[in-house]
């Protein structure tokens, strides 16, 4: 168990620098930033070549590779160029923004998925396994930004339940959650039906039933428990795929998280912000990929003996 651990550290360790490394280079390869965020100011290019020089953007790209992972280990991770703050700072305020959204879009995914699931499992073929299928396919085949609007225009402008964008009120994170967690919802109800029956054509239920128990202490004690491993890893790695989705929901419902701010950063250049966003995502990232695989282990110690 300890060699397991001690890989799966040692792999979330390679990764975090190899996406540092990437997200780094590939932002200053793509263009100039002290020109885009300078462009019509009317700065002449002597008063641009000195604030790149005071900035540090002048040095060779390795330089400034070194530094910023110098840097990075005593917490600094730059200013802002369109803020003219702490990227870090910027990124911490807004980043309760969207761990509140992702964990209200996590928790609606487990409460209406998982027991959706069971249901069409236990009634396959019937009618409501048909709706729960018809569920499923209908929010894996529909993008966020087509809902959100949607839920906009119905909820907000029509029926006027809850406020159009914003975080000014408790009931302005329902309509970007409900959006956020339709695609990983449908996931969860797909896998709960298909690991449910299958669990519930092995042998230890037929004798569960033999022994007369109740149906529902055979469907949660013996089923849903012997499905529960493969469900929870897909629900834990949800929440990474919720992260990611949080910039196109959050633009689109005016959210003060870290993806509307990351969507301004790549828009006007800002690299050390960008770069701020990106590493503080992958590290949550890649955190709750390692507890993952922590909890599967635990889960299934068998695991942690390959």
């Amino acid at each position: 168990m300890i060699r397991f651990l001690l890989r799966r550290t040692g792999l979330a360790l390679f990764v975090m620098l190899a996406v540092i490394a990437v997200v780094f280079f590939v932002l200053h390869l793509t263009g100039d930033p002290i020109g885009v965020a300078l462009l019509g100011s009317g700065a002449s290019a002597d008063d641009i070549a000195r604030i790149k020089h005071e900035l540090g953007y002048d040095r060779p790209l390795l330089e400034q590779f070194g530094s910023f992972i110098g840097g990075m280990f005593q917490g600094r991770f730059g200013n802002s160029l369109q803020y003219g703050q702490d990227s870090l700072v910027l990124t911490m305020q807004r980043l309760p923004y969207t761990l509140s959204l992702a964990g209200v879009a996590l928790l609606l995914t487990i409460v209406v998925a998982v027991p959706l699931g069971i249901l069409a499992a236990v009634r396959r073929g019937r009618a409501t396994d048909r709706i729960v299928i018809g569920l499923a396919a209908f929010g894996q085949s529909v993008p966020s930004f087509v809902v959100g609007p949607l839920l906009i225009l119905v909820f907000a402008v029509g029926l006027r339940w809850f406020p159009v964008a914003g975080a000014g009120s408790p009931m302005a994170i329902v309509l970007p959650a409900v959006t956020l967690a339709l695609f990983p919802m449908s996931r969860v109800m797909r896998l709960v039906r298909t690991s449910m029956i299958e669990v519930l054509g092995a042998d230890y239920v037929t004798t569960a039933r033999a022994k007369g128990q109740r149906e529902g202490v055979v469907i949660m004690r013996h089923a849903f428990r012997n499905a529960l491993l493969a469900v929870a890893t897909v629900i834990a790695l949800q929440l990474t795929s919720m992260i990611g989705g949080a910039v196109i929901v959050e633009a689109v419902f005016g959210w003060p998280g870290i993806g509307s701010l990351a969507k301004d950063a790549l828009i006007n250049s800002d690299f050390a912000l960008a770069q701020t966003i990106v590493i503080i995502t992958a590290a949550g990232v890649v955190l709750i990929n390692l507890i993952t695989d922590i909890a599967y282990s635990l889960l299934d110690p068998r695991i942690g003996l390959k």
